[in-house]
């Protein structure tokens, strides 16, 4: 009994460490809007794959297109998400989503939204993303029952 309570501590410990490590295949796809926001071209690059594509209104983007068009600017963007559906098979997995941005400049707040799907392939121990899907839509149009929140890296 008492090997036992001296046991038993370590292997919670043990098994809330690495519960707290497990990283969501989502979490690139919040990441990388946040690298955006932040204009952080270098961890845009590392959260996608090499083969990375973007299909962007009617457009196929690799992730320097992308770069391309992130700038510093004197709006502040906020990411706001909310997942409808996961699904992991082995090193891949997909993801559904509902993504609104809010860019503020002083009074001015405008809101841009999307239905977007992303794909992500294990790499090591993270989720890389390797292909992402946007259909840009009126922010109106997100169904009223959506609740988003927003992500603050």
């Amino acid at each position: 009994m008492r090997i036992l309570k001296l046991f038993l501590p370590f292997v919670l410990l043990t098994v809330s460490a690495t519960s707290f490590g497990k990283e969501s295949p989502f979490t690139p796809v919040q990441d990388l809007f946040s690298a955006m926001s932040e204009v952080d071209h270098q961890k845009m690059k590392g959260l996608v794959t090499t083969d990375f594509q973007l299909l962007e209104v009617g457009e196929d983007w690799s992730i320097d297109d992308l770069i391309k068009v992130i700038k510093p600017s004197k709006s502040k963007r906020r990411n706001y998400f909310n997942v409808i559906k996961t699904k992991i098979s082995g090193q891949m997995a997909w993801v559904s989503y509902w993504n609104k941005a809010t860019f503020t400049n002083g009074d001015n707040i405008n809101s841009v939204a999307w239905l977007e799907s992303a794909v992500m392939i294990k790499d090591g121990s993270s989720w890389k993303i390797q292909m992402l899907h946007s259909t840009r839509i009126k922010p109106e149009s997100i169904p009223k029952n959506i609740e988003l929140t927003e992500y603050v890296d």
